[in-house]
């Protein structure tokens, strides 16, 4: 089907970000820069496998990096954003605000 002048387009797909837990663990780190494991459970009410998972596919596309910290006598896994992560996950969210910019002037 030919797109036409007006048209509303539909929310970008990427294989990557398109997933929700995906999308909500880099909006918190584009957000904070750096969370902890055991926190984004919590946020996200997800089981630690499930939970890996998505921040594996994530460091596999050089997303975030994890590292494991001492705090308060106690090793925590923090997860930190890359540069890569930060200017691709910027570029995604770019997409829906010109989505919605295009939708406001049909008003």
């Amino acid at each position: 089907m030919d797109k036409k002048e007006g048209d509303v387009e539909l929310a970008p797909s990427d294989g990557i970000f398109s997933f929700s837990n995906r999308f909500n663990i880099m909006l918190l780190l584009y957000a904070h820069k750096k969370i902890s494991f055991n926190e984004l459970l919590k946020l996200l009410n997800l089981t630690s496998g499930n939970l890996n998972h998505h921040l594996t596919k994530l460091i596999e596309k050089d997303y975030i990096q994890t590292k494991k910290m001492i705090f308060s006598k106690r090793p925590i896994s923090m997860i930190f954003i890359t540069e890569k992560g930060r200017q691709d996950f910027r570029i995604y969210l770019s997409k829906f605000k010109d989505i919605f910019d295009k939708i406001e002037k049909r008003k």
